[in-house]
């Protein structure tokens, strides 16, 4: 199995604190640890590395500052993720992208290089190169980077890990869907701490259905082997 998890802001960062959540860091790490142990391949793409940065530079707004913020957490959100991961005895090894580098054919290829000498050797913590990203390099947020990846990597499985988890429609959860539009779900209020929110993963959920491989948001905490077996609540869609 070729699994890809994404964890966003909110799910990682508790921003009111200004730190990371180290529980639920140390769950996805214990579970990629028994992925890994099964000789399946996984790709983290994880948010963080901007609120991380505002524990030194405080504010919202500019590009500029945005990006001296991701220069700084980004250092601090690796050094996290290393500490943690190896305890396991995983390495990490580090992938910052752009949009170039999920449409040009060439560095496609080079990632698929890189990645081929990485594995079984060190999980890729994946996140968009915000230091240097300006707008028309940048991919937009996570999500569509976490979508992009999968289908260019050829990977399975994307795993949207949230603070909220499955979708609701009139207060029930629904562990399948086949609906796209924000509408279509009652409004959760998914934080947008982030750059994305949930019509960005709704649009990759149908790009990558449409591609014939499963998409799920699940609650970021939940064992990462529950979601993938239907033993916890989360959401999977359907192609429509």
């Amino acid at each position: 199995m070729k699994l890809i998890i994404k964890i966003g802001t909110a799910a990682i960062f508790d921003s009111k604190k200004k730190k990371l959540k180290g529980k639920i860091l140390k769950h996805l790490a214990r579970d990629v640890s028994n992925l890994m142990k099964e000789q399946n391949e996984i790709i983290i793409v994880t948010s963080g590395a901007v609120g991380y940065g505002r524990k030194v530079i405080e504010g919202n707004g500019e590009i500029g500052l945005k990006q001296a913020q991701a220069s700084i957490g980004q250092i601090k959100l690796m050094e996290k993720y290393s500490s943690v991961f190896s305890r396991h005895n995983l390495h990490i090894a580090q992938f910052l992208l752009n949009s170039k580098d999920l449409h040009e054919k060439n560095r496609i290829e080079n990632l698929k290089e890189t990645y081929k000498n990485l594995k079984g050797k060190a999980i890729p913590i994946v996140n968009e190169n915000d230091v240097t990203s300006i707008e028309e390099l940048k991919v937009g947020d996570n999500d569509t980077l976490a979508s992009k990846l999968l289908i260019n990597m050829d990977f399975d499985i994307l795993i949207i890990l949230t603070e909220i988890g499955a979708l609701r429609k009139d207060n029930i959860p629904l562990t399948k869907s086949n609906f796209f539009h924000v509408e279509d779900y009652d409004n959760m209020d998914i934080p947008a701490k982030g750059f994305g929110g949930l019509k960005s993963k709704l649009d990759c959920a149908r790009e990558i259905t449409r591609h014939k491989k499963r998409c799920i948001i699940a609650k970021a905490g939940d064992s990462i082997l529950d979601i993938l077996n239907g033993k916890t609540i989360a959401t999977e869609f359907m192609s429509g």
